[in-house]
């Protein structure tokens, strides 16, 4: 969620045939049904072939995120199963809050700061409109000022 910048619903719904590991690809069905397809970071695709190859669960379901263990063990995960893990994993780190959708305003707010294009935000988001992806930039004050003094100084050497 955080390196491609998904919906909870989004990473619930991926199955196995959505993953191209090789390619770095994952084929997402979003809001509306819309499909898109989102770049792999080539570390995360590591990670999702190791839990493929050796940590997922045997299961039927064609979805790639199983429950692990208890009672509902090989079944797919659930929008509260992830609230759980994501509860979990903030609790061993130290975070106070937070929750799935924060990864995905996170997501948004590192491409904004690294320049990427608001267009380009819109397609990896799946938003229709460009307004949409605009909510997702939560830039930091530094950075604002620090994107402010390269421009002050860019139109200096113009002038």
């Amino acid at each position: 969620m955080l390196y491609c910048g998904l919906r909870s619903c989004e990473v619930l719904a991926l199955t196995v045939a959505d993953v191209d590991i090789g390619g770095r690809w994952l084929q997402v069905v979003g809001k509306g049904n819309r499909e898109r397809r989102v770049p792999l970071d080539g570390d995360v695709a590591s990670v999702i072939q190791v839990y493929l190859l050796a940590e997922r669960p045997q299961t039927s379901s064609a979805t790639v995120f199983i429950v692990a263990k208890g009672p509902n063990r090989g079944q797919p995960l659930t929008a509260a199963g992830l609230r759980t893990i994501l509860r979990y994993h903030r609790g061993l780190s130290g975070i106070g809050g937070g929750h799935p959708h924060a990864l995905r305003h996170t997501f948004g707010t590192a491409l904004a700061e690294a320049g990427v294009d608001l267009a380009v935000m819109e397609a990896l988001l799946g938003h229709t409109h460009v307004d949409s992806s605009a909510r997702y930039i939560h830039l930091a004050p530094a950075h604002v000022k620090a994107e402010f003094d390269a421009a002050r100084e860019r139109i200096r050497a113009q002038s």
